[in-house]
């Protein structure tokens, strides 16, 4: 049987698992949606971790829960490719954990599902901007280890660090970007090649591609890159201005 061709997804239709908290990835994803791109949203029913060390990494032990029947939910309307738009489960698991996932999310879906933490090694690889990484996350100390033993693992080297400490997901949605701006000026420096973001819930698309400009090296928001991965990934080449040198020239 032909494949049906959805009359506004005429190129693709791109499905995106969320957590039920998270308010930012559903805009700053359709900000970047090419024309004939649709995006279908669908959400984990997550709760909000304890603040404590042992009890926030508890959580991060434990795994996706839900994940699984998000992906069920959203397979309902065919989408061409899934993003995970929950990037701290792909960090905690490191290199080969985040492989294993994307493998079983595929064979349960039958279609590319990609998970953000891989996505940011395709991008940095894209832009050959160098292994010199400083790291912004809305995390606890858990999150932030989670982040450093992921790209460490991937071959970089963690030069700075800077956690939020945001006492809850929907917190996380709250940082401001003054906040925000704060923390990349003290992030930068000689010794730094870029900046990344962690944390699908912290609103940094924009403000990424503002500090681009001003800092003179990449600044990589997870929303974007793991947008930008997933329209590669189905061959969709559209460049755009506004969200950086990634979305703008590769």
């Amino acid at each position: 049987m032909a494949k049906l061709i959805d009359t506004i997804g005429h190129r693709a239709k791109i499905g995106a698992v969320i957590p039920g908290t998270n308010t930012i990835v559903q805009p700053e994803y359709d900000a970047f949606r090419p024309d004939g791109v649709t995006n279908h949203i669908t959400r984990i029913p997550n709760k909000p971790r304890p603040t404590d060390y042992e009890g926030y990494l508890n959580t991060l032990k434990r795994g996706p829960i839900g994940t699984e029947d998000a992906l069920d939910v959203i397979s309902l309307c065919e989408p061409d490719a899934i993003l995970l738009g929950h990037s701290i489960d792909s960090w905690y698991v490191g290199v080969e954990g985040a492989i294993k996932m994307e493998a079983e999310y595929k064979a349960r879906t039958g279609v590319p599902v990609l998970v953000p933490s891989l996505a940011l090694d395709e991008a940095l690889k894209a832009l050959g901007c160098g292994k010199r990484l400083a790291v912004l996350t809305p995390y606890q100390t858990p999150g932030d280890e989670a982040v450093d033993f992921f790209l460490k693992q991937a071959g970089y080297e963690v030069v700075r660090l800077i956690g939020l400490k945001c006492p809850s997901p929907i917190a996380i949605a709250c940082v401001t970007e003054d906040e925000i701006r704060d923390s990349l000026k003290a992030l930068d420096g000689p010794d730094v090649d870029a900046i990344v973001q962690a944390g699908t819930n912290l609103a940094m698309a924009r403000l990424a591609a503002e500090a681009e400009l001003m800092m003179k090296k990449p600044i990589l928001a997870v929303n974007t890159v793991t947008y930008w991965h997933g329209l590669r990934t189905l061959g969709i080449k559209d460049q755009m201005d506004g969200f950086g040198r990634l979305m703008a020239e590769h």
